[in-house]
């Protein structure tokens, strides 16, 4: 039910009224506009883009809170955070750093693949299992995402912002070697 004042001959609206038209101000006016049912895709695309932004959330509690409990963050915290522009905010950066490429399924496949077909592929998952990553699955996503490639989204976006820690990130993660995937994933659990 809509709720109307009216102070000083003047009139204001808020609400709807059944589910036809809904009141609210905006910009400093009154608008009414139609009722709309809000959308909630559950299509295979909507599911794909979930999992991602998921995967780079994991990505984003390991580098703040590990399991370690650094409480100023870990040094690869300190390096995003040294290349974020003043304007943004670390994570955002971060994750938009990693899915500027990912979000389209044919690269996310083309990572998948390399980081599964590279001989380190053990590294990948010990180390990924050692920062905390664990297979991503539920009903709201459309596959699952294993740890070592939620570990290796990181470590692309790491490589997309060419960050430097232990190591210089400026080589793609299908490339690393296995000390650069054990450097990585120290910079997740050690203090600056």
């Amino acid at each position: 039910m809509a709720k109307l004042t009216a102070p000083l001959l003047s009139l204001e609206a808020r609400g709807a009224i059944g589910e036809a038209m809904v009141f609210f101000p905006w910009k400093g006016r009154n608008v009414v506009r139609a009722w709309t049912k809000p959308a909630n895709p559950r299509d295979i695309d909507q599911q794909l883009i979930r999992q991602k932004l998921a995967a780079m959330g994991k990505n984003c509690k390991a580098i703040v809170t590990p399991e370690t409990g650094l409480l100023n963050g870990s040094a690869i915290y300190q390096l995003i955070k040294d290349e974020t522009p003043a304007t943004q905010i670390w994570n955002a950066y971060f994750v938009k750093a990693a899915l500027d490429d990912l979000k389209v399924d044919s690269a996310f496949t083309t990572l998948s693949a390399a980081i599964a077909g590279v001989d380190a592929i053990t590294t990948w998952q010990s180390e990924a299992i050692n920062v905390g990553f664990g297979t991503l699955t539920g009903p709201a996503y459309a596959t699952a995402i294993s740890p070592e490639m939620q570990f290796a989204m990181g470590a692309y976006a790491a490589y997309k912002l060419s960050l430097s820690g232990l190591v210089d990130y400026a080589t793609a993660p299908e490339n690393w070697d296995t000390e650069m995937i054990t450097s990585f994933a120290a910079d997740y659990v050690t203090v600056a």
